[in-house]
């Protein structure tokens, strides 16, 4: 585990354990749902303060990993009980009480959404821990935590908490309890994510952010030169993104040149056609099509780059590059830097040209970046003004707990958005919304 994720998982640990233990009014909360639970680490560590905790992911290499991850632990915990015993009978007068208690762990592969969270909640009580139920009527208390929640699923666990704690307790088997959740990947989340809160949908014109907008989001341009190390990152992070804006018009050709009608057009694949639909919500479509992921090699140079790129897209560039040489109808929208076709005065002035595009964009993509505090926050405070919506909390005069923590209750819920983790330590995505009994 890197230091960052360890302080991530540390803190969050830490601030779920004192919320469940200063819950003075109800009996204690023993049932944990981590929902992006990845290889587990925060899993592991609820598990260690004696919780019953679901894992789950959409991802079954994530499931499958922090599985192995749960069986070494488990070795390890063994190993160590064995020596505790061997010292235990070699000297009694120096035993010490086992630092681990008796909880559990599931983890589980699902697609999360929120009635297929509310099902496999519910088998997770019947089939994993079912003695942990208490035999009276009472619904089971379930708290959810989240740590970086991509995409839309923060909401997804935020709309599964408002619709049971809405519903009657007659007949539940479980409740919502409380709530600890770091979003991350705004990028991902679905239009239809924002806005959520009342002020906002009451705007006019309503308010929208862009995929480009969204794509900014938990940037932290004060940590890019804070070492050497990170300043060579920084550095290739804006070339990747330098690189992908100037290789639009080969992509946007390669689209056109698709839409020519060929005999085969009748017979393509649906499959192919739907997963692009699906992805439309993301902004991505034919002439905006998503790059994914190159190794760092590919963005050495601008040759190296094209290469790799369309490669990787499928787009033919030796074609592109005859049609263009042979001025085809569409040939002509390719700008000469992207080729650096011509005699040699031509391909100096054709770099010369894409030099200049790489600064210019160098210096927008930062400027952008700047303004990504202020965009996380306006996400933060929609979804943290539409739960004290839902949950009838009235906001009224923030009562300070601590330095960077604001409350506002109701005498049920208090809903709140606490900065959980050190920027310093390079975790952007800081701040948690978090509801808990008032």
């Amino acid at each position: 585990m890197s230091p960052k994720k360890e302080h991530e998982v540390t803190r969050m640990a830490t601030f779920i354990h004192n919320i469940l233990n200063h819950d003075v009014h109800r009996r204690n909360t023993q049932h944990v749902v981590d929902v992006g639970s990845g290889q587990g680490y925060l899993s592991r560590a609820l598990q260690e303060q004696g919780l019953h905790v679901l894992a789950l992911d959409n991802n079954e290499n994530q499931t499958s990993g922090a599985n192995n991850w749960k069986i070494k632990d488990a070795l390890r915990k063994a190993h160590e009980q064995r020596r505790n015993t061997q010292d235990d009978q070699t000297c009694p007068s120096q035993r010490t009480p086992s630092s681990h208690s008796n909880g559990s762990l599931t983890h589980r592969t699902v697609h999360i959404q929120p009635t297929a969270l509310e099902a496999v909640i519910e088998d997770w009580l019947l089939a994993d821990v079912p003695d942990t139920i208490t035999s009276s009527r009472d619904p089971t208390p379930i708290m959810f935590v989240a740590l970086h929640a991509c995409g839309s699923l923060t909401v997804d666990v935020l709309r599964t908490f408002l619709s049971h704690h809405s519903k009657p307790g007659s007949g539940r088997r479980w409740e919502p309890h409380s709530l600890v959740v770091v979003g991350c990947c705004y990028n991902l989340i679905s239009l239809s994510d924002f806005p959520l809160s009342e002020p906002l949908l009451a705007l006019s014109p309503r308010p929208t952010l862009p995929i480009a907008a969204l794509h900014l989001a938990t940037q932290v341009p004060a940590h890019w030169f804070r070492t050497e190390r990170a300043g060579i990152g920084a550095c290739l992070a804006v070339r990747k993104v330098v690189y992908r804006a100037l290789l639009q018009p080969v992509i946007q050709l390669a689209a056109q040149y698709k839409k020519e009608p060929t005999d085969n057009q009748e017979i393509m694949n649906r499959d192919s056609v739907q997963g692009l639909t699906a992805r439309l919500g993301l902004g991505e479509t034919p002439e905006n099509r998503r790059l994914g992921k190159l190794n760092d090699a590919s963005y050495a140079d601008w040759s190296t780059f094209l290469v790799s790129a369309t490669t990787k897209l499928g787009i033919d560039i030796r074609d592109l590059t005859r049609r263009h040489s042979e001025g085809a109808a569409l040939g002509d929208q390719l700008p000469p830097w992207i080729l650096n076709h011509g005699n040699d005065s031509g391909r100096e002035e054709g770099v010369f040209e894409r030099l200049r595009m790489e600064s210019r964009l160098e210096v927008v993509h930062v400027l952008r970046c700047i303004l990504g505090p202020l965009i996380e926050s306006l996400i933060l405070l929609d979804r943290c003004e539409w739960l004290r919506g839902e949950l009838g909390a009235v906001k009224g005069k923030p009562q300070v707990i601590e330095e960077g923590r604001e409350k506002s209750q109701n005498g049920q819920m208090a809903v709140e958005m606490v900065n959980l983790f050190d920027q310093v330590t390079g975790s952007g995505r800081n701040v948690a919304l978090v509801v808990s009994p008032a």
